[in-house]
């Protein structure tokens, strides 16, 4: 057999061993090899909630809308303006009443005090009216008197019957400017409200139809063209109507600021003559009492 004899390698020189002042020392060796795993672990738990969270809520926080301090800062700025416009216009309006003078709204409170104690009484009548009938106690002259009564009072509301009492009479001149019908049809309102109980205009028996109108030849009163100065003859409580007809900006006032004149005068006694004639209803029948 022939051996195989390696061939001689060249001798090489073997390193020294360090010294002890060169060697790695055996405590920094494994803080250099921890330190990437300490960092994999940081990113393990940041990733952590993100995998856990749906597609949905990661697209609602995508959207959700986050205010600048620009934005902000707009949104206080719109907040004191609006704060500011709604103390303007708080201070600005004004309570129609405070503009009346001391007596105004003495005799304001006369006439809603007076005008509270007459339907305190009416009240009280109607009440009585009722215990009478329902009592049997004189019940047929207790009804017949009610009848006589309601159809007396249904007679000159509705201008079928003439009447007489104490109320004012108005006169209403006209100026420069014409009078409209609107600015007389304010009166009757007035009126209406303070409890006038009859009116008449120029002749002409108000009602619960009448109606006024504009025309070319004038004011058209229920059909009949009405020319200046027109007289008013109201039945009523005059202290209750007069002020309710005096009131700042009210029916009067209308009428003076439109270069007219108006005169009021309280009367004791005011004959209504004018009557309205009744027509028989057309379609309406009196409901059968069961």
């Amino acid at each position: 057999m022939t051996e195989n004899t390696s061939p001689d390698l060249p001798e090489q020189d073997v390193p020294e061993r360090s010294t002890p002042e060169h060697d790695v020392s055996v405590h920094d060796a494994p803080e250099q090899e921890d330190a990437p795993e300490q960092e994999v672990q940081v990113d393990e738990e940041l990733l952590a909630p993100a995998r856990t969270l749906s597609a949905k809520q990661r697209l609602l926080i995508a959207i959700r809308p986050r205010p600048t301090r620009a934005q902000i800062l707009t949104a206080l700025l719109l907040g004191l303006l609006g704060f500011a416009l709604v103390v303007q216009l708080q201070l600005s309006q004004k309570d129609e009443l405070s503009g009346l003078r001391q007596s105004e709204l003495v005799n304001l409170l006369d006439d809603v005090t007076r005008r509270s104690s007459e339907l305190e009484d009416e009240n009280v009548r109607l009440n009585n009216l009722v215990t009478e009938l329902k009592s049997g106690t004189n019940s047929q002259l207790a009804a017949r008197q009610a009848a006589e009564e309601n159809a007396t009072t249904q007679g000159i509301l509705s201008g079928r019957l003439p009447a007489t009492g104490p109320g004012i009479t108005i006169a209403v001149y006209e100026g420069e400017n014409p009078i409209h019908a609107s600015q007389l049809f304010n009166i009757l309102e007035e009126l209406r409200n303070a409890g006038a109980e009859a009116v008449e205009v120029n002749g002409i028996r108000m009602v619960t139809s009448s109606y006024f109108a504009d025309s070319d030849s004038g004011v058209v009163v229920d059909g009949v063209i009405l020319n200046p100065p027109f007289k008013w003859k109201v039945i009523g409580d005059a202290n209750t109507m007069q002020p309710a007809l005096e009131i700042p900006g009210g029916a009067m006032a209308s009428i003076r600021s439109n270069g007219a004149e108006g005169v009021i005068e309280p009367s004791d006694s005011v004959d209504i003559e004018a009557l309205v004639s009744v027509t028989t209803p057309q379609y309406a029948t009196p409901e059968e009492s069961h």
